[in-house]
């Protein structure tokens, strides 16, 4: 619709009339005709994250743009409000919080529990904790099931499951505020539950209860939380596909899956490699690519039971015989093009690199049951080295980084043997090793069997531990458990991999490092060049020793836009851009770094021909030939700007698009392209033909060249100045007779001599003030500043 959004609502304060609620029971004001409910609400606005949480947010998106996703229904954060604002019993916590009937409750409710806790001083963490695990025990309970059931909010999440279907089967999803966000999906640390109670409430409570558990109330109370009722797909395969594999954009998009229901795979800890697809897209041709199949190590898998003793379901293991599980389980070609095609419009709808879980049931059908941002992806660790011949085991590289340790066999009745700093070696991943305690001490993992895009591994990417899946060569690692070892995940050569060698290879790593992906998503104080610094100072070109001054000085803050830190990094890294949550702000940064790079330039080239006009009329043909010249240069820079402005419009325009509109196809791809295209026309550089302006870059460099080349002719031209030439060197002397310069020269004959001793042509020229050298290296020009009075006193040199 296209007036202004309906002011929130809020259940315990509202009504349509604008009247407050008084004793206004909660289903007449969910679901009466005339008065709009949160889920009325929430399926007519535009997905709002903070009322359907993030995974709401996204399924909504999927479902208005045609794909296919199994029915569900939101529970607005809202509703789940009006629960936790429910009066309690405080009888009833005392076995859950200890001391709480001590505490003097005007009325207890869970958010009023919230508050006390949000109000406890530092020195009360452990009373939190407590607290807060104890919260997570209630709200599972039968004691506060009991408590809410017969409450509105209670009534209109059995009608939304109603709206499903009463007999098929579904399954409650965790729909945090905070969760699946760009840089923190948050994977896999909210419960999802197949409800299996006849009532279900009961497993919405479970579902909101996970919310409660202390490592996951990192600002010390639950974070906001909705909650999904989705049919739940009785499957024939399930799994997840990720489109992106590193931040080298591969173009490889990686399916895992195994038979029966997705969580065989998704969770990490079920002891399975999973089979595997990758799917290479071919560059230029849209859906157009080559796909491979990988058998995986299956050795369970879950299915979907009707319970006997109620009317609910549940997701049972069962033993899978890994010969029978094999070549015969692969996707069809028409499933794997279904599949990649949901894919690309899922990168185009979150424009950014995307994580999508999927079912395909027993009649063939894809359905796709939720999508998240990749938030981290390997590809930043680079080593310019081999992967040692002499290995204990190697493997995928599942987490990127390194670590020297202890290697330990995994024992969770043992944790306190774990030597500091030790590399877990493990059949698989479980529950009690991603505790936060336990994580304060790894080094890494080790594991036979696991996935690259299940929750284990997107869990420890965020939290840059590395981890390694052997496989077969498990066994050697174990042989040697208790020596010290080093894990090593990253790119060696420019090629992904993992190791586990005996021995100390800490510091020969750090002497082959380096970073491929360096720029950084968190805001840094940067020493860059105001509008004011790049802009023209009006008297400056009344002398040529000024003018050239400012020319080479303009040269070199330019220049230093392109270093990092500038405000350009990001564009050379436009995938880890786009998974960045600050990258709307980021986009901006690099727009204004643009448009000051742009005036800069502008400046730079209105200088140049100031400089050259200082000739005078009876300039020499050299210097008109310059002057006729940059005519061109300016035409062509016009042009170029065109192109920029065009660019960084197409980069921008998608971070704040009406996302009630459907992505044009192709979105993400067409972003990232103008991303390399935009940092092609600011920084790419051909010094045989810069004067052909294809970069900001190249005309900095152009005039850079051609300035130098001008003083000579500029000088003798003005008679500003005193030229002689020794050997490949012009020397231009613009010291004042009698003044500093004359009496304590910054050129001395030991300067001249080295100089010649260089041999390599250029300019020198001497000022009161400074000395400024310009030599010719190749392709290049250096520019050397010697200064009088540089910062700290005494004399300095500035290299450019």
């Amino acid at each position: 619709m296209g007036g202004s959004r309906p002011a929130r609502r809020h259940i315990n304060d509202y009504d349509p009339r604008g009247n407050p609620a008084v004793n206004n029971p909660l289903a007449k004001r969910l679901c009466s005709s005339h008065v709009s409910s949160p889920f009325h609400q929430a399926n007519h606005s535009p997905p709002n994250r903070e009322q359907l949480g993030g995974k709401g947010m996204f399924l909504r998106r999927m479902q208005e743009i045609g794909l296919s996703v199994p029915p569900f229904q939101c529970v607005t954060a809202e509703v789940m409000n009006a629960l936790e604002q429910h009066p309690l019993d405080t009888r009833l916590l005392a076995p859950y919080l200890s001391g709480i009937t001590s505490e003097p409750w005007v009325e207890t409710s869970l958010m009023n529990i919230r508050k006390y806790l949000n109000a406890l001083p530092p020195s009360e963490q452990t009373k939190r904790n407590d607290w807060l695990a104890g919260l997570a025990r209630f709200v599972a309970s039968n004691d506060f099931y009991q408590q809410v059931k017969d409450s509105e909010a209670a009534k209109h999440i059995r009608a939304l499951r109603d709206r499903i279907s009463r007999s098929q089967p579904v399954i409650v999803r965790s729909s945090g505020i905070n969760e699946d966000n760009y840089g923190d999906a948050q994977a896999g640390k909210y419960l999802s539950e197949v409800q299996g109670e006849d009532d279900v409430l009961r497993t919405c409570l479970k579902v909101m209860a996970s919310g409660y558990r202390p490592e996951l109330c990192s600002g010390g109370v639950p974070q906001p939380m909705a909650l999904i009722i989705q049919k739940c797909i009785n499957c024939k395969y399930g799994g997840v596909a990720m489109s992106f594999q590193s931040l080298q954009g591969d173009n490889t998009v990686r399916v895992e899956y195994t038979s029966g229901q997705p969580r065989g795979i998704v969770g990490g800890q079920s002891g399975n490699t999973p089979h595997r697809i990758d799917i290479v897209r071919k560059d230029g041709k849209e859906g157009a690519y080559n796909a491979q199949y990988i058998r995986g190590t299956i050795s369970s898998h879950f299915i979907l039971d009707k319970n006997t003793d109620n009317n609910g379901y549940s997701e049972t293991a069962i033993d899978t015989d890994a010969q029978a599980d094999g070549d015969g389980y692969r996707l069809s070609d028409d499933q794997i093009e279904e599949l990649m095609q949901a894919v690309t419009k899922l990168e185009d709808l979150l424009l950014c690199p995307v994580d999508v879980e999927f079912a395909i049931d027993h009649q063939g059908r894809l359905f796709l049951l939720q999508v998240r941002p990749i938030t981290r992806l390997p590809g930043g660790m680079e080593f310019a080295m081999p992967i040692p011949k002499e290995t204990l085991a190697s493997g995928e590289g599942v987490s990127e980084g390194y670590c020297t340790g202890s290697l330990w066999l995994a024992n969770k009745q043992a944790t306190d043997t774990m030597p500091e700093g030790a590399i877990v070696v493990a059949q698989h991943a479980e529950e009690w090793m991603l505790e936060p305690e336990f994580l304060k001490r790894v080094g890494g993992f080790a594991v036979a069997a696991g996935g690259r895009n299940d929750h284990v591994g997107i869990f420890l990417r965020q939290k840059k531990i590395p981890l390694m899946v052997a496989g077969g060569q498990y066994p050697a690692m174990v042989a040697q458990v208790g020596q010290q070892a080093t894990l090593a995940c990253a790119r060696f050569n420019g090629k992904p991999g993992a190791f586990v060698v005996t021995g100390d290879l800490s510091r020969k790593l750090v002497s082959y490092g380096s970073l491929s992906a360096a720029f950084s998503d968190v805001p840094l104080a940067r020493d860059i060049p105001s509008w004011e610094d790049l802009s023209l100072p009006q008297s400056t070109f009344c002398q040529v020793a000024s003018g050239f001054h400012w020319l080479s000085d303009q040269n070199a803050r330019l220049l230093s836009l392109f270093a990092p830190g500038g405000g350009l990094d990001c564009l050379a890294h436009p995938i880890k851009l786009s998974m960045s949550p600050q990258r709307a702000h980021l986009v901006a940064e690099t727009r204004d770094s643009v448009n000051r790079l742009i005036h800069g330039a502008e400046a730079l080239l209105d200088g140049y021909r100031a400089f050259l006009l200082l000739a005078g009329d009876s300039s020499s043909e050299r210097v008109k030939s310059l002057l006729a010249e940059s005519l061109l240069l300016i035409t062509r820079f016009e042009t170029l700007k065109q192109t920029i402005t065009s660019t960084v419009n197409t980069i921008v325009h998608p971070l704040h698009a009406d996302e009630t509109s459907p992505p044009s196809v192709g979105r993400f791809r067409q972003w990232v392209s103008a991303c390399h295209q935009l940092q092609s026309s600011l920084q790419a550089l051909n010094p045989t033909e810069a004067e052909q302006v294809r970069s900001v870059h190249e005309l900095i460099f152009a005039l850079h060249k051609r300035f130098v080349e001008a003083l000579g002719p500029v000088t003798m031209d003005s008679g500003q100045g005193r030229l002689s030439n020794e050997g490949c060197i012009t020397y231009v002397d613009c010291t004042t007779p009698g003044g500093l310069g004359v009496k304590t020269p910054l050129l001395n004959p030991s300067c001249k001599n080295l100089l010649n001793c260089i041999g390599k042509s250029g300019a020198v020229v001497s000022m009161d003030d400074a000395l400024i050298v310009n030599l010719v290296l190749g392709s290049h020009v250096c520019v050397i500043e010697l200064l009088e009075h540089a910062e700290g006193g005494g004399k300095d040199a500035c290299c450019g």
